[in-house]
């Protein structure tokens, strides 16, 4: 089956809204999910940052996509979101997929990190919404490694919560980025966490327990990528 991943901007409005009914909306909870009507005004807005890629097959049909947030401050793209419509996982749709954006994304923006946030399969079980053991491995497969530091996504609607137990992973990393074999610069993560929180809870509070553990892992120069085989899921 042939796999033409394109970006959002060269399709009609009707397929992007079906991109988000179809896809987006079966494959994640509604913490962790930015509102339609929200993601589609941020990708309609050139200067937002958002920026999407659309799977079809070669009958049209919308096999899945991602969605990548990018922070210039910092030189940080965030792959929000990767996903597969049901009924279509398992056939290499992902990888290839996260290939065409990896690669869009690098020549578009030239970013220092390309990270994702993976659940973390001992905290989080399938719940509908695919499984987070079966992710973690696909990544892992993809060359994906992990920042050791206690993630979570920032709450991304207003008066809601916080995601915990959450992997950040990195997808692709800049040479200028990389200290010794398995390091990259904590300061651009760093950089990138506060971005982050910024942008979506409107602050950084130092004094948030969660907030300054998750800072303070990043206090040293650089910090080492973990494997996600080193991961023991126990059940």
């Amino acid at each position: 089956m042939e796999v033409d991943v394109r970006d959002s901007r060269g399709l009609p409005a009707s397929k992007v809204e079906e991109f988000y009914d179809s896809v987006l909306a079966p494959s994640f909870v509604e913490s962790e999910l930015v509102p339609r009507a929200e993601l589609l005004a941020d990708l309609d807005d050139p200067g937002d940052g958002t920026v999407a890629s659309v799977a079809l097959d070669d009958t049209g049909e919308i096999l899945g996509g991602a969605v990548g947030q990018w922070f210039p401050q910092c030189r940080v793209m965030l792959t929000a979101y990767l996903a597969i419509r049901p009924g279509q996982r398992g056939g290499g749709i992902g990888g290839t997929i996260l290939r065409a954006v990896i690669e869009d994304w690098r020549h578009r923006v030239d970013p220092l990190l390309i990270v994702g946030e993976v659940e973390d399969p001992r905290h989080h079980t399938d719940i509908g919404f695919g499984d987070p053991e079966r992710r973690l491995k696909f990544y892992a497969t993809a060359g994906a490694k992990i920042v050791p530091v206690p993630y979570f996504q920032p709450a991304i609607h207003a008066g809601g919560g916080r995601v915990p137990h959450l992997f950040l992973m990195t997808f692709a990393v800049a040479d200028e980025c990389r200290r010794g074999e398995r390091g990259i610069d904590a300061s651009v993560v760093r950089a990138f966490l506060e971005a982050n929180l910024a942008a979506n809870e409107g602050s950084v509070d130092p004094d948030d327990p969660a907030t300054a553990a998750l800072l303070d892992a990043l206090s040293a120069p650089s910090v080492e990528l973990v494997e996600p085989a080193a991961i023991r899921i126990d059940r």
